[in-house]
């Protein structure tokens, strides 16, 4: 009976092994409500050709119009499936500003190798190159507009990990998410981050400032617009899902821009920093995680798994073991070594990867999610 939807509670410790037991029935029959490769940095093929820093400014999003352009209008939009949950899109500020921008950038990094992808550039307010690389199915204009799923790669990685780790490019060909003959497939987004000097490491996104100045924000915002100025894109929606602290970007931009995303999903991540300020539930979410995990430890994950159910949130839950399979409770710390818990937090769960497709499939946004062309995408 596949897209009934339950609710529940999130895990607790006295009831994590029956719930962990029927975590499979609960993403079979609706989603729960619980709780690198790279290039030479010189190497930025004429990103510096155009100044682009100023539409990537804290006043940026009063100049967005949502993408669209002539022949990429709502009209072209298709409606959700009749059993999508369709939420009203929340216009405003939904994420009280915390932090600072983190603006020490260790180096810079060059264009990923994508390959049979269109790789894009662009240079973001503090002056740093930006790249994503855009995997589109084949005869993608004969479909189009699709969903577009916004990929964060884990820190270790860039945005080369959708093929090398992932299937979703092989999903995207084929997988509906709309319900829509006609527009079968998706679209793949992958944005690189920044190699920031302090705190973590790699390719990272700056979650730690939830402000309207945040350059990782701006530079998502710009992508997404310039996948949605072809064409392709089904204002209604757009997902994002990502691994690690690529996880947490997820959850954030999903936060932040609550207008445009639908619903998010996250991989071996816990709670961001961002904090939701409006009166409804924060966006639906699906997080997978592993019962042995010592980068983010499971217990950590429960308790933003808590957290959401507290407010309310629709969330989705897999826990797992190193291969894939549904764990009942986290794993006791002293079988949790420190080589295993690397080697489950690096590994990209392949095998789940449809399980957060129907989640995605199960959710859009309203007509209003799509601004006409003239409008702020972003109050």
């Amino acid at each position: 009976m596949p897209g009934r939807r339950q609710t529940g509670r999130a895990p607790s410790l006295g009831a994590a092994a029956l719930l962990g037991a029927l975590a499979s029935v609960a993403l079979v029959f609706g989603a729960c409500s619980t709780p690198s490769s790279e290039v030479d940095g010189g190497d930025l093929l004429g990103v510096f050709a155009r100044d682009a820093s100023a539409d990537g400014g804290p006043d940026a999003a009063a100049r967005h119009d949502g993408g669209k352009k002539d022949g990429g209008g709502d009209a072209a939009a298709p409606a959700p499936a009749p059993d999508a949950s369709v939420r009203v899109p929340i216009e405003g500020v939904c994420v009280t500003e915390e932090g600072a921008p983190n603006r020490e950038i260790r180096r810079v990094l060059g264009r990923p190798a994508c390959r049979g992808s269109q790789v894009m550039e662009w240079k973001d307010a503090e002056g740093a190159p930006r790249y994503a690389c855009a995997f589109t199915p084949p005869g993608v204009e004969t479909r189009a507009p699709l969903p577009l799923l916004v990929f964060f790669p884990d820190g270790e990685d860039d945005p080369t990990a959708v093929d090398k780790k992932t299937s979703l490019r092989k999903l995207g060909a084929s997988f509906s998410l709309s319900g829509d003959p006609s527009h079968q497939g998706f679209v793949v987004l992958a944005v690189q981050g920044r190699h920031l000097q302090r705190g973590k490491h790699g390719a990272v996104f700056d979650t730690d400032y939830t402000g309207p100045g945040n350059v990782d924000v701006a530079t998502v915002d710009h992508f997404v617009d310039e996948v949605a100025a072809q064409g392709l894109v089904d204002a209604r929606r757009v997902y994002t899902l990502g691994a690690s602290y690529g996880g947490q970007m997820a959850a954030t931009y999903a936060m932040m821009r609550p207008d445009r995303v639908a619903a998010f999903g996250a991989y071996a991540a816990d709670a961001p920093r961002a904090a939701w300020s409006c009166a409804g539930p924060p966006p639906p979410g699906i997080i997978v995680y592993r019962a042995c995990d010592g980068f983010f430890s499971c217990e950590s994950v429960e308790r933003w798994l808590r957290a959401r159910d507290g407010a309310s949130a629709e969330t989705a839950w897999l826990r797992l073991g190193s291969q894939g399979e549904e764990e009942p409770s986290c794993a006791v710390k002293n079988k949790c070594t420190p080589l295993k818990s690397e080697g489950n937090h690096r590994r990209w769960p392949k095998t789940r990867e449809i399980d957060v497709l129907k989640f995605f499939a199960r959710h859009a946004l309203g007509a209003s999610a799509a601004p006409t062309k003239g409008e702020p995408a972003h109050p």
